[in-house]
Formats: C-alpha cells, structure tokens, sequence
C-alpha cells in the first residue's frame, strides 16, 4: 500500500513537473539537423567536383561549343543604336501622355508596324527599323504618392536598327503627341482665346493711334477737353506702349502653344549600344557549362552502376 502511494506521487510529481515547466528548445537537436544537412552537402559538392574532374575534357569540350555558339548568335543579331529625346508638356497631367505612350510601346513590342506607321505618320519600312521604346518622368521622385504630375518634363528612350531614322523619329513622335483629340482641342479653344485677345488689341491700338493723331494735328477748332477731362497725350502714348507690349507678349504666346515642345533631341549615334559579344559569349559558355556539368554527373553515375 505504501509503495502504491509513494508511485503514485512519484507520478503526479512528474505530471506537474511537466505541466509547469515551460516550453524549451533542444539547441542540440537543432545544431544535429543542421550539421547533418551540411555534411549532406558537403558530401554532394565534393561528389561534383570528382565528376567535373574526371570528365574535365568533356566539359570543356562542351563550354567551347557554347561559345562558339554565343559568338554565333551575336554575329547574327542586328546591332542596334539608343538614344533619347526629353519633351516638355503645357499643363497637361502626365498621365494622359503616359498612356498614349505606352499604347504605342505595345504596338512596337508585338511588332504591328502598320498600326505604329500610321500613329506616327512614317513609312512601314521605317517602323519595321524600331526594335524598343521606353519613357519615363524625370520629376516622378520629386512629387508625393497621392499628388497628380502635371506639365512635367519627360524622356522618351528608342531602340533603333537604322540610327539615320532618329532624325525623322523627333518630329514623329511630337506629332503623335501634339495631335491627340483632347490635346488638340485644348489647344484650339487656348488658340482661340490668344487671338481674341490680339484682335481686341490692336483694334484699341489703333483707337488710341486716332486720338493722337487728332490730339497732335486738330483740323479744327480744339478745346483739349474729352468727355470733360483734359487729353494728356503723355498718358495715351503710355497706354498706346502697355498695350503694345501685352500684343507682343500675347503673340509670343501664339507661337508657343503646342501642348508638346522638344526640350533635347535625338543624339545621333555611329556606333551601336548593342548586342553586347561579352554578354553572348557569358551566356552560351555558362550554359554549356550547366549542361556538361550535368553530363559528367550522368557519366559517373552510370560507372558507378556498372
């Protein structure tokens, strides 16, 4: 009977001990698995680099092949020629240009030269020479997350096969931008506006001119009153200056009121940006590499077999 107790708190002991005490990582358990998975590694690079070894030749072999492949490849592929252009917008949301732009990058990309000829006014032939096109906002940093860009500056980057074409490309793409339905309409009813404007001007110009000249050389009798005020031809000739120089100012405006003006240029360019031989060369000879590394594995484990 007393044994019987004495097991049994032996027992609750040990439950409660259990119970109470807290959840605790075994660390050497844990350095075992990740010692094991090292060796197990370990193991499986040194089995690797034996068959590398003992099948060098025909890694080798294989790499060779690769490059001579890559160098292939490069001699084949059409040299290109980059550069870029930088645009300035009126105060238009850059997003309306963003889109327009990108409509016509995915023309170029899925290689639809007759819709790309006919956005931007130019032989298929010559869209056909267009390999890539990219844009970006130089003030995109500049703004805040929830803030709209507007009348911001922007580049516009091109891929091209025949660098004689970024020449012709310039005012083809301004076109396509200046001649967008909404850009085009803001522009005429603005367009509009200035005109009115220079109109009413000159009609008041050339009032004031008719005041002076009777002010100057009366051909009758001149009692120097208008509607009861004294005429000061000074003031006339001040008022004849100011609206002069808002005319001037107005027709300036005039000639500057596309939506979209060329700030830089294309560069032109003589020698090609790509494809790049050292690039070719990397990629054939570290495939090749891939695929002799796993032959030789093959080459051994199949020895091994046997």
């Amino acid at each position: 009977m007393h044994k019987a107790i004495t097991m049994q708190h032996l027992k609750d002991t040990e439950d409660r001990r259990k119970y109470n005490a807290p959840d605790e990582i075994d660390l050497l358990s844990i350095f075992r698995f990740f010692n094991r998975q090292a060796n197990k590694l370990s193991r499986k690079i040194k089995n690797i680099i034996h068959d590398l070894v003992s099948n060098l030749l025909t890694v080798l072999a294989l790499v060779i092949v690769g490059l001579g492949l890559g160098f292939s490849f490069y001699y084949v592929t059409k040299p290109y020629y980059k550069s870029s252009m930088t645009l300035v917008l009126a105060d238009i949301r850059n997003d309306f240009v963003e889109d327009q732009l990108n409509k016509l990058s995915v023309m170029i990309a899925e290689d639809n030269f007759e819709a790309v000829a006919q956005r931007l006014d130019i032989t298929p032939t010559a869209a056909k020479e267009i390999k890539q096109m990219s844009f970006s906002n130089l003030d995109q940093e500049r703004i805040e997350e929830d803030s709209v860009l507007t009348g911001s500056p922007f580049r516009i980057e091109l891929l091209l096969y025949d660098n004689k074409l970024f020449d012709s490309m310039e005012p083809a793409l301004a076109n396509f931008l200046e001649n967008n339905r909404y850009f085009s309409k803001q522009k005429r009813i603005r367009q509009r506006q200035v005109e009115n404007l220079i109109a009413r001007y000159k009609n008041d110009i050339a009032s004031i001119d008719s005041v002076k000249s009777e002010v100057a050389s009366p051909r009758g009798p001149v009692n120097g009153f208008v509607y009861g005020e004294p005429i000061d031809p000074s003031n006339l000739y001040r008022e004849g200056i100011s609206m002069y120089q808002q005319q001037v100012q107005l027709e300036a405006e005039l000639d500057q009121l596309d939506n979209i003006q060329v700030v830089t240029g294309f560069s032109p360019r003589s020698k090609p940006t790509g494809p790049n031989l050292l690039k070719f060369l990397a990629v054939g000879g570290f495939s090749a590499f891939l695929v002799g590394l796993i032959v030789a594995v093959r080459i051994e484990k199949k020895k091994a077999r046997l």
